[in-house]
């Protein structure tokens, strides 16, 4: 997996959301044939009130606030569809496709079939738009810098920005997390970091 990728991934994890990174996109061509036409680095899902519980007993605390950045609310199931770049902000040729956009809608699961053209031609219009079952769907880029507007309403998170977020995140709540056993890469490389630091920091004291 793209480093950059992962790092989006853990990102967006522990802001509540549900993960998938590089899901394929086939087109049939005819005869049972298909060919892969591109992929897209992140489908994400946040539901409302979604977050990391550490229980209790019968209760528990939530630990972490959603970055207020992403734009999520807790009123709405909130997907992304998202672009990952390590340079310049900006959408791949698949992301301007309809068809792409209508099989990212069909793996959420989030929209009537005969409702997808209309909510796909307004999603490709504006960056954003709400399923009649009023889930809402983004486009995201996540880049190292922004020159211009990837598309019109597409909203640019660094990746400065998340790893300085995920960063503080851990330092934050690091007697509850330090412990934890993370599987993702990008997880595991900064709570390395965080432990190197926390121990050279220790030795000067």
């Amino acid at each position: 997996m793209d480093s950059a990728v992962a790092l989006v991934e853990s990102y967006l994890k522990i802001n509540g959301y549900f993960v998938v990174t590089d899901y394929p996109i086939v087109e049939l061509i005819g005869r049972g044939q298909v060919r892969s036409i591109t992929d897209i680095d992140i489908l994400a899902v946040r539901f409302p009130g979604a977050g990391r519980l550490v229980p209790q007993g019968r209760g528990g605390a939530m630990i972490g606030k959603v970055d207020p950045e992403l734009g999520a609310s807790d009123d709405h199931v909130d997907l992304i569809i998202g672009e990952v770049k390590q340079g310049v902000a900006r959408l791949n040729r698949g992301a301007h496709d309809p068809s792409v956009m209508r099989t990212a809608l069909a793996r959420f699961g989030s929209c009537p079939h005969q409702h997808t053209q209309e909510v796909v031609e307004h999603l490709l219009d504006t960056g954003h738009a709400i399923t009649p079952n009023d889930h809402h769907v983004r486009m995201l880029v996540f880049a190292s810098y922004v020159e211009h507007s990837p598309g019109p309403g597409v909203q640019v998170i660094t990746l400065d920005h998340i790893s300085k977020f995920i960063t503080a995140y851990l330092r934050d709540h690091w007697n509850t997390l330090h412990e934890t056993q993370f599987t993702d890469p990008a997880m595991n490389f900064l709570m390395m970091l965080e432990k190197m630091r926390r121990h050279t920091h220790s030795k000067h004291k």
